[in-house]
């Protein structure tokens, strides 16, 4: 038996496909999946100014500020990710995106934040920023909903289930599901890239909002004609693992092996996959 069913929550619409002998047990599975998509969605969102994430941007740079479980998974996630790749995947660049309007600038937030995700200390469950930040973590929170309400599902019982959030999708069972993936220059066609069995895929790419993703270092826009497809061990790796990808595509096979994950890059009419030895040319399947 196959229960669908869909929110919207973190900006897009939440897609959650559970498996199981027993309808009831289906729905509320994904009740509780659904419950904590919410949660993280609450406590993470930049868009919302009461946010627990908008009162760590409002007093961080004050004093210490008390962070959720899931908040301080979060920071110190994208922390390792920061560090690892060098500041490819930043997630103070959030100052750029308040300036061009990408993002809002809520009340009591600094108005002249610096990007350097350097100045973020974290301490256990607390943190605090060592210079004026504005942090967005939409670049690895959304994959952490996904994996959240996966494990969720998981926890139930279920057989098999599928989490989606708009590109961000993550899957365990015993048969595989098709990742595809819009055409950057046409979105409305795809591409199966994938099977997906007991993994997770996210996309980045700028189909509707193609200057809102922006290299932490030079402000240059990323993924205004191409998608980057990451397929990892969870989808929050996979995520964050995008945005390294996008900012620097020949260095980034490195990077993409300390996590065992590959990348799929469609640039206009070519689709590459990242290997041990750089980029190799895939054939194309349009759907």
């Amino acid at each position: 038996m196959i229960s669908r069913r869909a929110q919207p929550w973190l900006g897009t619409l939440v897609d959650i496909v559970a498996e199981g002998a027993d309808a009831a047990a289906l729905i509320a599975a994904s009740d509780r999946a659904f419950a904590r998509v919410a949660a993280v969605h609450a406590e993470m969102s930049f868009q919302a100014a009461d946010s627990l994430l908008s009162r760590v941007n409002r007093e961080a740079r004050h004093d210490w500020i008390e962070l959720s479980p899931d908040l301080s998974a979060v920071f110190a996630a994208a922390l390792r990710f920061a560090h690892a790749s060098d500041g490819l995947f930043d997630p103070s660049v959030a100052a750029m995106l308040v300036d061009s309007g990408h993002l809002p600038r809520h009340a009591g937030f600094p108005l002249a934040a610096e990007s350097d995700w350097r100045a973020i200390e974290l301490d256990g469950d607390r943190v605090r920023y060592a210079s004026p930040l504005l942090v967005d973590l939409s670049g690895i929170a959304k994959g952490y909903a996904v994996d959240a309400a996966l494990a969720s599902l998981r926890e139930a019982g279920l057989s098999a289930a599928t989490v989606n959030a708009g590109g961000d999708l993550a899957r365990f069972g015993d048969s595989a599901t098709p990742v595809h993936v819009r055409l950057p220059h046409l979105p409305s066609h795809s591409l199966r890239l994938a099977e997906l069995k007991n993994g997770a895929a996210a996309t980045s790419a700028g189909y509707f909002q193609p200057d809102a993703l922006r290299h932490p270092r030079t402000g240059e826009t990323l993924c205004a004609h191409t998608s980057v497809t990451v397929l990892a061990g969870d989808c929050m790796t996979a995520d964050a693992l995008t945005k390294v990808v996008a900012a620097d595509p020949p260095h980034a096979p490195d990077v993409l092996a300390r996590w065992n994950a590959q990348a799929i890059v469609i640039d206009g009419e070519r689709v590459m996959r990242s290997g041990a030895d750089g980029w190799h040319d895939l054939p194309q399947e349009e759907t």
